[in-house]
Protein backbone atom coordinates (compact mmCIF):
# COMPACT_ATOMS: atom_id res chain seq x y z
CA UNK A 1 0.00 0.00 0.00
CA UNK A 2 1.33 3.45 -0.88
CA UNK A 3 1.86 5.64 2.21
CA UNK A 4 -0.39 8.66 2.83
CA UNK A 5 0.50 11.53 5.14
CA UNK A 6 -2.67 13.50 5.96
CA UNK A 7 -2.84 16.91 7.64
CA UNK A 8 -5.74 19.15 8.56
CA UNK A 9 -3.59 22.18 7.71
CA UNK A 10 -0.10 22.54 6.29
CA UNK A 11 1.78 25.35 4.55
CA UNK A 12 2.50 23.37 1.36
CA UNK A 13 2.13 19.67 0.53
CA UNK A 14 4.94 19.94 -2.04
CA UNK A 15 7.41 21.21 0.52
CA UNK A 16 6.77 18.30 2.88
CA UNK A 17 6.73 15.76 0.05
CA UNK A 18 10.18 16.91 -1.05
CA UNK A 19 11.47 16.49 2.50
CA UNK A 20 10.06 12.96 2.61
CA UNK A 21 11.62 12.22 -0.78
CA UNK A 22 15.00 13.37 0.46
CA UNK A 23 14.64 11.01 3.42
CA UNK A 24 14.03 8.07 1.08
CA UNK A 25 10.23 7.88 0.83
CA UNK A 26 9.06 5.41 -1.79
CA UNK A 27 7.42 5.93 -5.18
CA UNK A 28 3.71 6.69 -4.72
CA UNK A 29 4.01 8.28 -1.28
CA UNK A 30 1.52 11.13 -0.92
CA UNK A 31 0.94 14.17 1.27
CA UNK A 32 -2.63 15.45 1.42
CA UNK A 33 -4.10 18.37 3.36
CA UNK A 34 -7.58 19.63 4.07
CA UNK A 35 -6.13 23.12 3.92
CA UNK A 36 -2.93 24.73 2.63
CA UNK A 37 -1.89 28.07 4.07
CA UNK A 38 0.86 28.68 1.50
CA UNK A 39 -0.34 26.73 -1.52
CA UNK A 40 1.72 27.44 -4.63
CA UNK A 41 1.24 27.31 -8.36
CA UNK A 42 3.77 27.66 -11.16
CA UNK A 43 5.90 30.80 -11.59
CA UNK A 44 5.59 31.69 -7.92
CA UNK A 45 1.83 32.15 -8.08
CA UNK A 46 -0.33 31.21 -5.11
CA UNK A 47 -3.01 28.51 -5.20
CA UNK A 48 -6.24 29.39 -3.40
CA UNK A 49 -7.11 26.48 -1.08
CA UNK A 50 -10.62 26.71 0.36
CA UNK A 51 -10.52 24.54 3.51
CA UNK A 52 -12.20 21.18 3.09
CA UNK A 53 -13.54 21.95 -0.38
CA UNK A 54 -10.81 20.73 -2.69
CA UNK A 55 -7.99 18.27 -3.22
CA UNK A 56 -4.61 19.62 -2.19
CA UNK A 57 -2.01 16.89 -2.46
CA UNK A 58 1.49 16.02 -3.59
CA UNK A 59 2.53 12.62 -4.90
CA UNK A 60 6.15 11.52 -4.87
CA UNK A 61 7.17 9.62 -8.01
CA UNK A 62 10.40 7.98 -9.05
CA UNK A 63 9.84 7.08 -12.71
CA UNK A 64 12.43 5.15 -14.64
CA UNK A 65 12.88 7.76 -17.36
CA UNK A 66 15.81 9.69 -18.76
CA UNK A 67 16.79 13.00 -17.18
CA UNK A 68 15.73 14.95 -20.27
CA UNK A 69 12.24 13.42 -20.09
CA UNK A 70 11.41 14.65 -16.59
CA UNK A 71 9.61 17.80 -17.87
CA UNK A 72 7.07 15.51 -19.55
CA UNK A 73 5.88 14.30 -16.13
CA UNK A 74 3.73 17.44 -15.85
CA UNK A 75 1.87 16.58 -19.06
CA UNK A 76 1.39 12.98 -17.92
CA UNK A 77 0.02 14.18 -14.58
CA UNK A 78 -2.39 16.60 -16.22
CA UNK A 79 -3.68 13.84 -18.47
CA UNK A 80 -4.17 11.53 -15.49
CA UNK A 81 -6.29 14.11 -13.68
CA UNK A 82 -8.28 14.95 -16.82
CA UNK A 83 -9.10 11.32 -17.60
CA UNK A 84 -10.36 10.73 -14.07
CA UNK A 85 -12.52 13.87 -14.17
CA UNK A 86 -14.03 12.82 -17.49
CA UNK A 87 -14.98 9.43 -16.07
CA UNK A 88 -16.61 10.69 -12.90
CA UNK A 89 -18.42 13.69 -14.37
CA UNK A 90 -19.29 12.60 -17.90
CA UNK A 91 -17.92 15.95 -19.03
CA UNK A 92 -15.03 16.57 -21.44
CA UNK A 93 -12.13 18.34 -19.80
CA UNK A 94 -9.38 20.13 -21.67
CA UNK A 95 -5.67 20.59 -21.00
CA UNK A 96 -3.96 23.96 -21.14
CA UNK A 97 -0.24 23.52 -21.71
CA UNK A 98 1.65 22.74 -19.65
CA UNK A 99 -0.16 22.17 -16.38
CA UNK A 100 -3.81 23.23 -16.16
CA UNK A 101 -7.10 21.34 -16.50
CA UNK A 102 -10.16 23.22 -17.77
CA UNK A 103 -13.92 22.74 -17.86
CA UNK A 104 -16.11 25.06 -19.93
CA UNK A 105 -13.20 27.44 -20.54
CA UNK A 106 -12.40 27.83 -16.84
CA UNK A 107 -9.66 26.32 -14.71
CA UNK A 108 -10.64 23.46 -12.43
CA UNK A 109 -7.22 22.06 -11.54
CA UNK A 110 -3.51 22.78 -11.76
CA UNK A 111 -0.29 20.80 -11.53
CA UNK A 112 2.98 21.91 -9.93
CA UNK A 113 5.82 19.45 -10.57
CA UNK A 114 9.13 19.91 -8.79
CA UNK A 115 12.13 17.64 -9.27
CA UNK A 116 15.24 16.71 -7.39
CA UNK A 117 18.59 17.72 -8.75
CA UNK A 118 19.33 15.73 -11.84
CA UNK A 119 22.85 15.42 -10.52
CA UNK A 120 21.52 12.99 -7.92
CA UNK A 121 22.27 9.31 -8.30
CA UNK A 122 19.65 7.46 -10.33
CA UNK A 123 18.05 5.85 -7.28
CA UNK A 124 17.86 9.23 -5.51
CA UNK A 125 16.06 11.12 -8.27
CA UNK A 126 12.41 11.99 -7.85
CA UNK A 127 9.64 14.33 -8.85
CA UNK A 128 6.89 15.67 -6.63
CA UNK A 129 3.59 16.15 -8.44
CA UNK A 130 1.47 18.74 -6.65
CA UNK A 131 -2.22 18.69 -7.57
CA UNK A 132 -4.77 21.34 -6.71
CA UNK A 133 -8.33 20.44 -7.71
CA UNK A 134 -11.49 22.46 -7.07
CA UNK A 135 -14.09 19.89 -6.02
CA UNK A 136 -16.99 21.01 -3.84
CA UNK A 137 -16.52 24.77 -4.13
CA UNK A 138 -19.40 27.11 -4.86
CA UNK A 139 -18.64 30.41 -6.63
CA UNK A 140 -18.69 32.34 -3.35
CA UNK A 141 -15.78 30.21 -2.07
CA UNK A 142 -13.46 31.93 -4.55
CA UNK A 143 -12.15 35.49 -4.31
CA UNK A 144 -14.24 37.84 -6.51
CA UNK A 145 -11.43 38.35 -9.01
CA UNK A 146 -11.24 34.59 -9.69
CA UNK A 147 -14.92 33.75 -10.06
CA UNK A 148 -15.05 34.22 -13.83
CA UNK A 149 -11.77 32.36 -14.33
CA UNK A 150 -12.17 29.18 -12.28
CA UNK A 151 -14.76 26.50 -11.70
CA UNK A 152 -15.27 23.37 -9.60
CA UNK A 153 -16.67 19.89 -10.09
CA UNK A 154 -19.71 20.90 -8.05
CA UNK A 155 -20.34 24.00 -10.18
CA UNK A 156 -20.10 21.90 -13.34
CA UNK A 157 -22.21 18.92 -12.19
CA UNK A 158 -24.22 20.06 -9.13
CA UNK A 159 -22.86 16.94 -7.43
CA UNK A 160 -20.67 16.69 -4.35
CA UNK A 161 -17.69 14.33 -4.44
CA UNK A 162 -15.74 12.60 -1.68
CA UNK A 163 -12.30 14.20 -1.68
CA UNK A 164 -10.43 11.15 -0.35
CA UNK A 165 -12.02 8.79 -2.89
CA UNK A 166 -11.14 11.15 -5.71
CA UNK A 167 -7.57 11.41 -4.45
CA UNK A 168 -7.15 7.63 -4.44
CA UNK A 169 -8.50 7.36 -7.98
CA UNK A 170 -6.23 10.13 -9.27
CA UNK A 171 -3.15 8.69 -7.60
CA UNK A 172 -3.74 5.26 -9.12
CA UNK A 173 -4.30 6.80 -12.56
CA UNK A 174 -1.14 8.87 -12.28
CA UNK A 175 0.99 5.89 -11.27
CA UNK A 176 -0.54 3.81 -14.06
CA UNK A 177 0.23 6.42 -16.73
CA UNK A 178 3.72 6.92 -15.36
CA UNK A 179 4.33 3.19 -15.76
CA UNK A 180 3.31 3.48 -19.41
CA UNK A 181 5.64 6.46 -19.69
CA UNK A 182 8.50 4.57 -18.05
CA UNK A 183 7.98 1.63 -20.39
CA UNK A 184 8.54 3.91 -23.38
CA UNK A 185 5.02 5.01 -24.12
CA UNK A 186 5.06 8.81 -23.94
CA UNK A 187 3.88 9.08 -27.55
CA UNK A 188 0.73 7.14 -26.72
CA UNK A 189 0.04 9.46 -23.80
CA UNK A 190 0.84 12.52 -25.87
CA UNK A 191 -1.69 11.40 -28.49
CA UNK A 192 -4.36 11.40 -25.78
CA UNK A 193 -3.13 14.73 -24.43
CA UNK A 194 -3.38 16.36 -27.86
CA UNK A 195 -7.05 15.39 -28.12
CA UNK A 196 -7.69 17.61 -25.10
CA UNK A 197 -5.52 20.55 -26.15
CA UNK A 198 -7.31 23.72 -25.02
CA UNK A 199 -4.95 26.09 -26.83
CA UNK A 200 -4.62 24.35 -30.20
CA UNK A 201 -5.43 26.72 -33.06
CA UNK A 202 -6.16 29.63 -30.73
CA UNK A 203 -4.39 32.97 -30.71
CA UNK A 204 -2.28 33.32 -27.62
CA UNK A 205 0.42 35.36 -25.93
CA UNK A 206 3.54 33.79 -24.46
CA UNK A 207 7.29 34.07 -24.04
CA UNK A 208 9.48 32.32 -26.60
CA UNK A 209 12.59 30.30 -25.75
CA UNK A 210 14.53 33.40 -26.84
CA UNK A 211 12.92 35.40 -24.05
CA UNK A 212 10.71 37.47 -26.37
CA UNK A 213 7.02 38.06 -25.74
CA UNK A 214 5.14 36.91 -28.82
CA UNK A 215 1.60 36.67 -30.09
CA UNK A 216 0.56 33.87 -32.41
CA UNK A 217 -1.47 30.73 -33.00
CA UNK A 218 -0.78 27.65 -30.92
CA UNK A 219 0.42 24.63 -32.90
CA UNK A 220 0.29 22.38 -29.85
CA UNK A 221 3.13 20.40 -28.27
CA UNK A 222 5.74 18.59 -30.37
CA UNK A 223 6.73 14.97 -29.83
CA UNK A 224 8.79 15.98 -26.81
CA UNK A 225 5.92 17.89 -25.24
CA UNK A 226 7.30 21.37 -26.00
CA UNK A 227 4.72 23.93 -27.16
CA UNK A 228 5.16 25.78 -30.48
CA UNK A 229 3.46 28.93 -31.75
CA UNK A 230 3.30 30.48 -35.22
CA UNK A 231 3.46 34.29 -35.15
CA UNK A 232 1.83 36.69 -37.62
CA UNK A 233 4.90 36.60 -39.89
CA UNK A 234 4.72 32.82 -40.13
CA UNK A 235 7.77 32.18 -37.96
CA UNK A 236 7.45 29.24 -35.57
CA UNK A 237 8.65 29.72 -31.99
CA UNK A 238 9.35 27.24 -29.23
CA UNK A 239 7.60 28.46 -26.11
CA UNK A 240 9.39 28.95 -22.84
CA UNK A 241 7.77 26.98 -20.04
CA UNK A 242 6.26 30.11 -18.61
CA UNK A 243 3.06 32.13 -18.55
CA UNK A 244 0.83 31.15 -21.48
CA UNK A 245 -2.54 32.85 -22.00
CA UNK A 246 -5.14 33.43 -24.65
CA UNK A 247 -4.64 36.68 -26.52
CA UNK A 248 -6.97 39.56 -25.78
CA UNK A 249 -8.20 41.93 -28.46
Amino acid sequence: MYPIHFFESIPSTNILAKKLAGAGAIHGTAVIAANQTEGRGRLGKSWYSAPGKGLYCSILVRPDVAIEDYPQITLVAGLAVALVLDRITGECSQLKWPNDIYFSGRKVAGILTESSSMMNALDARYAVVGIGLNINHIPEDFPPDLRTLVTSLFVETQTEFAVEDLFQTIRLELLSLLQIFSDGGFQQLLTQWRKKDYLLGKEMECVSSEGKRIRGVSLGPDDGGQLHVRDTSGRIHEVLSGDVRLATS
